[in-house]
């Protein structure tokens, strides 16, 4: 028997790529689903997908940096379904460029969706897994939540501070029997550029990041490879999950001798930046 047989599972972000992927792996595993997202039409895709796999499955339109609407769904959780079993923070957005460029509205979008987000659905349904001493939160992250990267200053610090969130969690949650996950993919093929806002300040600035979405959609992890590595690491009760060889390399390399990568990252802002 699975260790997902019969759980209940609420992910996030859950209308397309490694959401959608996590959500499909979960009810093959024999967990029922609750899917959330704002994207409706992907919602409904997955739920069929995921009724097709023989289980159950809720769909709830919530945006995660709404702590009204967050509360709101957890309300409904607990009256309508019961309880979560597995707690999975997916949903993420970007945003990418230096700074001074990016408006202000931007920072507190991709805060309130990256960070808060999580932070509110671990907030919500944690309690109910202390009380029955059991469960798993997974926090999905990125490469960048572990080392730095050029003109992705937003998007790191949102997965940075989850990094820190998932320890300070781990240790927290640890006696109670609940176990937390956290996930830093390198380039996994999602629609996560489609939506990313992008603030060039020179054509170098703009090709990088065309570059970077050539990456992740010639050369990045199907969704479903990702996600049964998830669930492996759910099953062995592993803290932390890489995805890609780039993340690993750059992971340790980032351990070795951080000073050399801040350096390097340093030479690639200011060679990019050149005519600004």
């Amino acid at each position: 028997m699975s260790r997902f047989t019969g759980k209940v599972a609420l992910v996030t972000g859950a209308a397309s790529g490694l959401g959608r992927a996590l959500a499909v792996e979960l009810a093959q595993a024999g967990a029922d689903v609750i899917a959330v997202d704002i994207d409706e039409g992907g919602l409904e895709r997955t739920r069929d997908i995921v009724s097709g796999a023989g289980r159950r499955c809720f769909t709830r339109r919530v945006d995660v940096s709404d702590r009204t609407e967050m509360e709101a769904l957890a309300e409904w959780v607990f009256a309508e379904v019961g309880r979560v079993d597995i707690l999975v923070n997916n949903a993420g957005v970007g945003v990418g460029g230096e700074l001074v460029r990016i408006p202000m509205d931007d920072i507190e979008w991709i805060v309130g969706i990256n960070l808060m987000g999580e932070v509110y659905g671990t907030r919500l349904f944690l309690p109910q897994m202390m009380e029955r001493g059991s469960g798993h939160v997974v926090n999905v992250a990125s490469l960048s939540g572990l080392v730095l990267l050029p003109f992705h200053i937003p998007y790191t610090t949102t997965k940075f501070a989850l990094n820190g969130f998932s320890q300070a969690l781990w240790a927290e949650a640890r006696r109670y029997g609940v176990g937390v996950t956290l996930v830093c993919p390198g380039a996994v093929k999602t629609n996560i550029m489609k939506n990313t806002r992008i603030y060039a300040g020179t054509a170098q600035q703009e090709g990088l990041g065309g570059r970077f979405a050539r990456i992740i959609e010639e050369g990045g992890k199907e969704p479903e490879d990702v996600a049964k590595k998830v669930l492996r690491a759910v099953e062995r009760d592993r803290f932390l999950v890489l995805v890609g060889a780039e993340a690993y390399a750059l992971y340790y390399l980032t351990r070795i001798s951080p000073g050399f990568v801040r350096r390097v990252v340093a030479l690639i802002t200011r060679l990019v930046s050149k005519g600004d």
